[in-house]
């Protein structure tokens, strides 16, 4: 029993530090676009379009499971707000809803028989798709702020982050030796 308890422990422990390297890599990614774009004078268009934040959000459930990409989809944001003032307050439940969306779905097809690309594509999917309908339910609450244009031009400027997840993470696999993955 004794033996049993220990094991549980390590390996949540593991887990939670590799949920911890996935929300500080979730927050300096972003920084590190914002800090790029300043000195490219795009300002903060660089992470608006390659989606910084997800690359370590999907990378940990795909490669660690639902639970580890749930949570740190839902940290991640979470953090970065406290310490960054980003995502802005009014984006910052939106965001963290995808997000965790997100790392769960990359978590819950870790195991698809599909190849990587396709269960990449997949999440971003299920991730535009919940962006749009809690958005969708917002503006139905709240009567305006942000229109519905800006939120589908907000998809399609990120059009080039999917393109970098769809070539990026599943090299990762590949190169993390679950060659039966990709």
């Amino acid at each position: 029993m004794e033996n049993t308890l220990r094991k549980t422990a390590i390996t949540l422990s593991k887990e939670a530090g590799f949920v911890l390297i996935a929300t500080v890599c979730a927050v300096i990614l972003p920084q590190v676009c914002h800090g790029l774009g300043g000195w490219l004078g795009v300002g903060g268009a660089l992470g608006q379009s390659f989606l910084p934040m997800y690359l370590p959000v999907l990378l940990i459930g795909f490669l660690r499971g639902k639970v580890s990409g749930l949570v740190s989809g839902l940290l991640a944001p979470l953090v970065s707000f406290a310490l960054t003032g980003m995502p802005g307050a009014a984006l910052l439940p939106f965001v963290t809803l995808e997000l965790a969306v997100s790392g769960l779905t990359a978590g819950v097809l870790r195991e698809a028989k599909i190849p990587a690309v396709l269960r990449v594509l997949s999440v971003q999917l299920i991730a535009k798709a919940v962006r749009l309908t809690t958005f969708a339910i917002a503006f139905g609450v709240m009567n305006g702020g942000v229109t519905m244009a800006a939120v589908f031009d907000g998809v399609l400027v990120s059009l080039p982050g999917v393109a970098l997840q769809l070539v990026l993470i599943p090299l990762v696999i590949r190169m993390r030796g679950r060659e039966n993955d990709v």
